[in-house]
């Protein structure tokens, strides 16, 4: 495959080639063909071209063709384009134009069906820049029905088909096109974006990485990869918040429906203890806690509670637990130590956390939640 600058080249002694044509012809004056002389020696230091080395020129030379000619194919394809446009009265309805090849040989299409089938190409080109995408796939195909090696053709009509959102016909194109060239980087850009286009964050992450393994300067993929990487995250977040209790904590809960929030908040013992958090400043202090506050934040980041089995576990947790409890023991003087406001309450009532904490309804749902927690923990990702 050639390179950028290689095709730059071979265009550039194509139009020389061509000016020597015009004056062998006697197309043009001999003022003309002086004006001409000084065109080639501009062009040829331009593009870094020696004309006197015959290997150089005999390898860029398009002979036996001619840019005329070239130029001739693609305005027989262009008035065909526009005849049929015409005759159909829509830009969307286009009677077929004639892509039947020349020849069939077994050496593969002749080099004047490659002609044919880049003019075809360049016509599928410009109908995308006008965003005509179905008018694009429609020359992309005839370019293909001509000449079927070549991997841009393919790559090309795998966009167009994006663009339309044809997304499970943009795969098999872009497939097919590293089928032909698997070092066609481009046809990993195309494959990604297909894939992104069906929801398949991870196929097309994986796309957009091998293209990148070609092409690693290429920002268009980079930008391409990390937008794919961040709906993988965000869609494996979403999944994680969404997938149902495990069966041994729906048995635990004993009604099928896992933990019962509702039934929680309901229950009277909870409900007094929150009230008398927020009247004594007990929740503030709670919420100062440095691991109450980290679960806090990721529940924020990623929607996911923490496990009981998890707080349980928790050695600051349970030192403070274990702390409020004791302070709220068997005598009311020790209760009052940890605020001034409840220094006539008495045992467990002057501490919010030591009611929760001892009571026993409160407890036995904790350790039911605590159980189906881990009997599940095997299936988490």
């Amino acid at each position: 495959m050639q390179t950028p600058e290689e095709s730059r080249k071979r265009l550039a002694m194509a139009i020389i080639e061509y000016l020597d044509k015009a004056v062998a012809d006697s197309l043009i004056s001999t003022d003309g063909a002086e004006s001409l002389e000084i065109a080639k020696q501009c062009i040829s230091d331009a593009f870094e071209l020696d004309l006197e080395d015959d290997a150089e020129t005999k390898a860029l030379s398009l002979k036996p063709f001619s840019l005329d000619k070239v130029f001739d194919v693609y305005m027989a394809t262009q008035a065909k384009l526009e005849s049929s446009n015409n005759t159909a009265g829509s830009s969307t309805d286009k009677a077929p134009v004639d892509a039947t090849p020349t020849t069939n040989t077994a050496s593969g299409p002749s080099d004047e069906d490659r002609m044919r089938a880049d003019a075809f190409k360049a016509e599928g080109n410009s109908f995308v820049t006008q965003k005509n995408y179905k008018n694009a796939i429609d020359a992309y195909t005839r370019a293909i029905d001509l000449v079927s090696d070549t991997a841009v053709y393919y790559g090309n009509r795998a966009a167009a088909y994006s663009q339309n959102g044809e997304y499970e016909k943009a795969v098999a194109d872009a497939k097919q096109a590293l089928k032909i060239d698997p070092s066609y980087s481009k046809g990993y850009s195309r494959l990604g974006l297909a894939h992104y286009g069906l929801g398949q964050y991870k196929e097309a992450a994986d796309a957009y990485t091998d293209g990148l393994a070609l092409d690693p300067g290429n920002k268009g993929m980079l930008e391409s990869l990390e937008s794919a990487k961040s709906k993988l995250d965000a869609s494996s977040v979403s999944d994680r918040a969404a997938s149902p209790a495990s069966p041994a904590a729906q048995s635990a809960a004993g009604s099928g429906g896992g933990f019962d929030l509702a039934s929680l908040m309901s229950n009277p013992a909870l409900m007094n203890m929150a009230q008398s958090m927020m009247a004594n400043g007990g929740l503030e202090s709670l919420m100062s806690n440095p691991s109450v506050s980290r679960m806090a934040e990721n529940f924020r980041n990623t929607g996911q509670t923490p496990s009981m089995a998890d707080m349980m576990n928790n050695p600051e947790l349970m030192d403070m637990a274990r702390n409020m409890s004791g302070s709220a023991g068997s005598t009311g003087n020790a209760g009052a130590t940890d605020s001034g406001a409840n220094s006539g309450s008495s045992g467990a009532g002057s501490n919010p956390l030591a009611s929760l904490m001892n009571n026993p309804a409160l407890m036995n749902m904790a350790r039911q939640f605590m159980q189906g927690n881990n009997g599940g923990s095997g299936s988490q990702q």
